[in-house]
């Protein structure tokens, strides 16, 4: 076979999901979704910045270095929890979970299968369409966050040019979170069909990726370590990563208070609660960083694992979600 009737045939190839990703993108970017998802994204930010930090911000108590290594802590550590955390997982979720049994419902699934589209083309073509739309949501809620907290805190520039400079890293990592619940929810959406079983699996798989780790090391925090717990905490996971990826931002270093919620939260720091008050509440000369005259030292990293082992178990769970969607969708009889 020539080049040319390779590149000819994975064009075609390539062309079948794209129908079922623009079929799909029309249905999942309609402007009265669009407004609703994007509204709930940005409703924490505007507690937060009316409500939670509008007077540590407004006092006038903080300098210009502190404000803004302060605030970049704040806007990493809500990022990881909300935007590119419960929000972004919640998203995908309901925006897939439906997808084949809809479809059945509908229909429209066994019309899409008679035609020249593999089962797995279509699969492909929804995690496209599911992909791209909540990652350009994504960069909706960060850039409106950001606008949101310069508004309500009275920012300077400085701070806000710093948290701009975050963006794209915190994208970067937001693209492996997608990825990774995106083919999940397929799977779910194509093993499963009641949809009792699959809200129930979907709350487990929230639980296990949240707060598994939590409980772990704090029932059994020496087990946690001896017995390499932290190869099956997904959260650890996905923490090792967005510490990795966020720190090569320049202006991405967390501060302690960041550092001591992410390392109770994903077990990438050593911190547990006296380093959580600690950190909340000390107020102590002997805790700036003179270097920059401005940050409390830093909390000890974990490490338990290299970043790149994390991400590419990440991708493995992926691919093998993905895997069990195909196998599924092509034994499913369609009526």
């Amino acid at each position: 076979m020539s080049f040319r009737q390779v590149l000819e045939k994975f064009t075609t190839t390539m062309g079948k999901p794209a129908i079922v990703m623009e079929q799909t993108l029309k249905e999942l970017m309609g402007l009265r979704r669009l407004v609703l998802v994007i509204a709930a994204g940005l409703i924490p930010a505007i507690f937060f910045g009316a409500v939670v930090w509008r007077e540590s911000f407004r006092s006038g108590a903080m300098s210009l270095e502190m404000q803004t290594h302060t605030f970049v802590g704040y806007f990493l550590i809500f990022s990881f929890i909300w935007i590119a955390g419960f929000y972004i997982t919640y998203m995908i979720i309901t925006s897939g979970m439906d997808f084949v049994s809809k479809e059945e419902e509908e229909g429209t699934l066994l019309l899409m299968v008679s035609k020249p589209i593999g089962r797995f083309q279509f699969i492909i073509g929804k995690f496209l369409a599911l992909l791209i739309t909540t990652l350009l949501i994504e960069l909706v809620v960060l850039f409106g966050s950001i606008l949101i907290f310069w508004a309500l805190l009275g920012l300077e520039p400085e701070s806000v040019r710093a948290l701009v400079g975050l963006v794209f890293w915190i994208f970067l990592y937001s693209i492996l979170i997608v990825i990774l619940f995106d083919a999940l929810t397929i799977a779910i959406s194509t093993l499963f069909k009641g949809k009792v079983i699959k809200t129930v699996l979907t709350m487990l798989l929230v639980m296990l990726v949240f707060g598994v780790g939590p409980i772990l090391r704090m029932v059994w925090p020496t087990a946690y370590e001896n017995y390499h717990l932290y190869y099956i905490d997904p959260g650890y996971h996905l923490g090792n990563t967005y510490v990795s990826i966020s720190e090569q931002a320049i202006s991405g270093r967390m501060t302690p208070q960041s550092q001591a919620y992410l390392g109770i939260f994903t077990g990438t720091y050593k911190a547990g609660m006296e380093e959580l008050v600690l950190a909340m509440f000390t107020g102590s000369s002997e805790s700036f960083d003179p270097d920059i005259r401005a940050m409390p030292p830093s909390l000890e990293q974990t490490n338990y694992l290299n970043p790149l082992v994390s991400v590419l178990l990440c991708l493995v769970v992926s691919a093998a979600a993905l895997g069990g969607a195909k196998v599924a969708i092509e034994r499913r009889e369609v009526y």
